[in-house]
């Protein structure tokens, strides 16, 4: 098993959400994160930007799947979140060792 974790802008999370439960995936979590790239903050107040110290809300996207489903969870985030501007997102896959279900336990 696989973790997907993607990091989105904010207005791409209704898109995103729809689109992972049509493609069959409508199981994940959404947090409510903030944070930056490094890419320098453009446009932003210098008094703002001085110590890279601005974080930009975002959501981050759990979806944990089996191995022959990564690649789909992947080209669903990509088609929805990727505008070709920076900000866009970032996308990270581990692996899951061991999987428990709680009301089994």
């Amino acid at each position: 098993m696989k973790e997907v974790t993607a990091i989105i802008r904010l207005n791409k999370v209704t898109e995103t959400k729809q689109k992972l439960a049509a493609g069959g995936f409508p199981g994940f979590t959404c947090r409510k994160v903030f944070g930056r790239g490094k890419n320098p903050l453009i446009g932003r107040d210098f008094r703002e930007a001085v110590g890279h110290s601005v974080l930009m809300p975002k959501r981050m996207f759990t979806i944990v799947t089996e191995d022959e489903h990564v690649e789909n969870v992947i080209g669903i985030l990509l088609a929805v979140n990727s505008t070709g501007q920076s900000g866009d997102g970032k996308i990270f896959v581990q692996t899951i060792a061991r999987e428990y279900q709680v009301r089994r336990a």
